[in-house]
């Protein structure tokens, strides 16, 4: 696996709502974030998967930084 990146969950929750056209509900975001695919292979972008609860809790605390994973999914996030 790829070393992983600490960034600001803010970004995170930005380009999730990016992709999907609006604010992520924490459902929306849990499914989001349990879906990403690079390659053909699927992955959690946390590195395991996480709750709508989990996502209830992320939404709340922007400024949090957190682990992300794959280190590649993130950077062609940022283009």
């Amino acid at each position: 696996m790829a070393v992983s990146d600490k960034l600001m969950l803010g970004f995170i929750v930005r380009r999730c709502a990016r992709e999907i056209g609006h604010a992520p509900t924490p459902e929306e975001f849990a499914v989001w974030a349990n879906g990403q695919e690079e390659a053909g292979r699927r992955y959690s972008l946390f590195g395991s998967p996480i709750s709508p609860a989990d996502a209830r809790v992320m939404l709340r605390h922007p400024a949090r930084l957190v682990t992300v994973r794959p280190d590649s999914a993130v950077k062609s996030a940022a283009r």
